[in-house]
């Protein structure tokens, strides 16, 4: 064999193994899955935003997205600033996620303001969102009507008072604390109205600005406080839950909460939706549109459940007499 052919022949071979290696490379490359991309704006840094995430991934496992597997997360914090997680939503599009997950009703809003303005919105999934039609997030709880769909933290009141109720059937006033302005709030204290002062019971409106105007109108109005709701709102989840239970103990005024980490932080009791397996919902949601749903078409679920928490603590203070029978209805008992 002459030089010539010898070397075409050592040509042929290499060129044969660089398309077998190009083929390996291609087959490995393309038979992967694709690897979605979900950006989480978590609002703040309490112990129930980071059930809620772990819900929420939870349900995507659930629907076969797993983590590190077909699917990766790039979670951001606000920490309550409406400035930040503009900034926030504004990153995430820039980054083309494929889905938003937000916590809370502010932080929703503004990921619905700015996705709704591009071509082909990036669906938001949201959580922690008690009132999310008349919010206005969404235009029904059955058809969103638009890019997105969630699950609230929404158990009624009659149904949170009432266990209340079982404690303290003789309350005549109750403090609603509530952070002026935020629709969450706004919309329970028309709730609280709507149960409660057709049976002649008070309600004072704490419609505070921040925490520190939270302590001074409780302690404004103290004397004229029988019981304290604190609501399903921002403010109180970021630090006012603490204050209404620090002011609850000192002045032996019973509370109530709409979420676990107020009784956690002091409050009472309260009868809630757990911000975990509310999440777990919206997880399922997000998978549903990955397999090809519009989030237009699925309906934004309510607690499949609720369940009864109380602080064993702050009862003991208060001197609670609870019954054997209110007892065996309590699910969590907080020492």
């Amino acid at each position: 064999m002459n030089q010539t052919i010898k070397a075409k022949t050592i040509l042929s071979v290499l060129i044969g193994f660089g398309l077998v290696a190009a083929l390996a490379i291609a087959y490995i490359i393309f038979s992967q899955p694709k690897m979605i991309t979900v950006g989480i704006a978590r609002w703040g840094s309490t112990l129930e935003y980071d059930r809620s995430i772990e819900g929420f991934k939870e349900g995507l496992a659930l629907k076969g997205y797993i983590e590190g597997k077909n699917i990766q997360f790039i979670e951001k914090n606000p920490e309550a600033d409406l400035a930040k997680q503009h900034k926030i939503i504004e990153g995430f599009i820039h980054q083309q996620v494929d889905l938003i997950f937000s916590l809370t009703t502010p932080g929703t809003t503004i990921a619905k303001a700015l996705t709704e303005k591009m071509q082909s919105p990036i669906p938001v999934v949201f959580s922690v969102c008690t009132y999310p039609v008349e919010s206005e997030l969404i235009a029904s709880l059955d058809h969103s009507e638009n890019n997105l769909v969630g699950s609230r933290n929404y158990v009624p009141f009659a149904k949170q008072y009432y266990i209340f109720e079982q404690l303290f059937p003789d309350t005549k006033s109750l403090a609603v604390v509530r952070h002026i302005g935020e629709s969450n709030s706004t919309n329970q204290l028309k709730e609280v109205k709507a149960q409660l002062e057709e049976r002649g019971i008070t309600i004072i409106d704490i419609a505070a600005v921040d925490l520190d105007d939270i302590q001074y109108q409780l302690q404004k109005n103290a004397a004229n406080i029988d019981a304290i709701f604190s609501t399903c709102d921002t403010l109180t989840h970021d630090g006012g839950d603490a204050i209404i239970a620090e002011f609850g103990k000192r002045h032996k005024i019973p509370s109530f909460a709409c979420n676990k980490e107020g009784i956690i932080n002091g409050l009472l009791v309260g009868n809630i939706g757990d911000f975990k397996a509310i999440a777990t919902i919206s997880g399922e949601q997000a998978g549903q549109i990955f397999d090809g749903a519009d989030p237009s078409w699925l309906k934004t679920e309510s607690p499949r459940d609720s369940y009864i928490v109380l602080n064993e603590t702050t009862a003991n203070i208060l001197e609670v007499n609870i019954s054997p029978v209110f007892l065996e209805s309590v699910k969590e008992i907080i020492k």
